[in-house]
């Protein structure tokens, strides 16, 4: 039952998420959330390298991007040199400026631990773990101001 409810979520992610043509530069919506393929690497090693000491980003495997008017979200499937595992990126807008910018992970034993994503039909996305015995862990930055 498990994996059922486990499959039924992520297919709804999957219909529901906006999909990238891998060889392009992946854009949100209306927010670029990636620069480059050099640049969604390297914000993903950077969060790894936080959340999972001595593990390096081998494979981005997919990547599915949900868009509203002031938050973007990019929930990455990756491969490291001990695991497989996803993380959701999410940035926070006011009045179009980058403000915020948060990760998501979930980490326990007993489970293969992953963030899973819902979008409501009002388009609240509401984000959890994939087993009650796994932990989220959110890291918040603030965005760099401009001059």
């Amino acid at each position: 039952m498990k994996t059922f409810c486990l499959f039924l979520c992520l297919s709804v992610l999957a219909v529901s998420c906006k999909k990238e043509d891998p060889s392009m530069h992946p854009i949100s919506a209306s927010h670029e959330f990636f620069k480059s393929q050099a640049d969604m690497s390297g914000q993903i090693q950077s969060f790894i390298a936080k959340r999972f000491p001595n593990e390096i980003l081998k494979e981005i495997s997919h990547v599915s991007y949900i868009d509203s008017r002031d938050k973007s979200y990019a929930l990455v499937f990756f491969q490291s040199n001990k695991r497989s595992g996803n993380l959701l990126l999410e940035k926070k807008y006011q009045n179009g400026v980058l403000y915020a910018a948060s990760g998501t992970s979930c980490e326990g034993v007993g489970c293969n631990c992953e963030v899973i994503t819902t979008i409501s039909n009002a388009g609240d996305v509401t984000v959890k773990c994939s087993c009650s015995s796994c932990t989220m862990l959110v890291t918040e930055t603030a965005a760099p101001s401009t001059n």
